[in-house]
């Protein structure tokens, strides 16, 4: 019979690593509620200004877990069920100097932070709201590699994918690398843009609830099933980049949104930026054509209310 379970939110810890003593064993089926803390928690709060941050990141992410599940072993698949998600009261974004898709474009840091209290939006400037659609950053297993990993790189086990679209009634698979699976979450969203290209998204605490399951079966890599289409529903206004090197093309693709952001709907450039990261979508429209990429960045007119 399945058992339903419960992490604090000081069963935390802030890397990957296979030897780290499980908080929680629990066995397939069994359901996991946690309560995840914001990103950065006691590095800044609801009103604080860039000013008074000072980022630790050594222990910015705070990841639950592992997870010990009864019967996993290497090779084969853990399944990991989004049941529930529920952001908390405040949430922030920031562009930190030497991150994200246009470090050299914004040398300057920036914070931005929300009122999530209302359940719907982020307000990133008057008239420009963002939809809140909850999921969680992070969620993964170690991989076979000894000692100390940093949180940061997605990896063969999952990790910090930061896949918008694991959202409430998705399931994730993850491949196993270590026995029990050592399962750990956190890195939790309001809301993101496919391409995160601040290097933040709305960050928050979550109330999150998960169902595990296990098979024998094995895996290449994480992947997912997601129950409908996740994004800001149309129509759209979109940016090409055309360049023969992929990111530079994305860069383009940036770059021109902002500029229009800022031209026509009079945001700072800084806002463009950050709602670029919060609700935009890099997608690849074309990546076979003579060595010369076409990446786009699309933005919902949604958001303009």
């Amino acid at each position: 019979m399945a058992t339903e379970h419960t992490l604090d939110r000081t069963q935390i810890h802030h890397d990957w690593d296979r030897s780290r003593e499980p908080v929680l064993t629990i066995r397939p089926g069994d359901v996991v509620h946690f309560d995840l803390p914001i990103t950065g928690e006691g590095q800044l709060d609801e009103t604080s200004s860039i000013e008074d941050v000072r980022w630790d990141f050594d222990t910015i992410y705070n990841l639950a877990g592992p997870i010990f599940v009864e019967g996993a072993s290497p090779g084969g698949t853990l399944e990991v069920e989004i049941l529930a998600l529920r952001p908390g009261e405040w949430g922030w974004t920031a562009v930190i100097p030497e991150l994200g898709l246009l470090a050299s474009d914004f040398p300057d840091a920036f914070l931005k932070t929300f009122d999530l209290r209302n359940g719907k939006t982020a307000t990133v400037a008057p008239g420009v709201e963002v939809p809140l659609e909850p999921f969680l950053g992070t969620m993964g297993v170690p991989i076979d590699e000894p000692g100390s990993v940093s949180p940061f790189p997605p990896h063969a086990g999952g990790g910090n994918v930061d896949c918008r679209h694991l959202v409430a009634g998705s399931t994730l698979w993850l491949p196993v690398w270590c026995e029990g699976a050592l399962f750990s979450c956190g890195d939790a969203h309001g809301a993101q843009g496919d391409g995160e290209v601040c290097v933040s998204a709305v960050e928050c605490a979550m109330k999150a609830t998960l169902r595990f399951g296990y098979s024998d079966a094995s895996l290449p890599g994480p992947a997912y099933r997601t129950p409908a289409p996740v994004g800001i529903p149309g129509p759209y206004r979109g940016s090409m980049g055309i360049h023969a090197d992929l990111m530079e093309g994305a860069r383009i693709a940036v770059r021109n949104t902002i500029a229009w952001l800022v031209a026509d709907h009079g945001l700072s450039r800084e806002d463009a930026y950050v709602l670029c990261s919060l609700a935009g979508d890099l997608k690849i429209h074309e990546i076979v054509d003579a060595g010369v990429w076409n990446v786009g960045m699309t933005m919902p007119l949604g958001v303009f209310v």
